[in-house]
């Protein structure tokens, strides 16, 4: 029996590291979020969800792998 290559997907929704647009605190959300996250800082809101991935509203600075 032959072994064939099975490829793994990548998955679509990773960690992220967001800057603030009011402070600039950075924080580090994942994208797929089932509740609203606020900065820890000023309390604006940095990621909403929408069913599905977030809507982030800060700078997305890096995405970690």
């Amino acid at each position: 029996m032959k072994k064939h290559n099975i490829m793994i997907p990548k998955p679509r929704s990773n960690f992220v590291k967001i800057e603030c647009d009011n402070c600039q605190n950075p924080m580090i959300l994942y994208t797929y979020s089932t509740k609203i996250i606020k900065c820890q800082s000023c309390d604006a809101d940095l990621a909403v969800n929408t069913g599905g991935q977030a809507k982030i509203s800060g700078k997305i600075v890096e995405t970690m792998d």
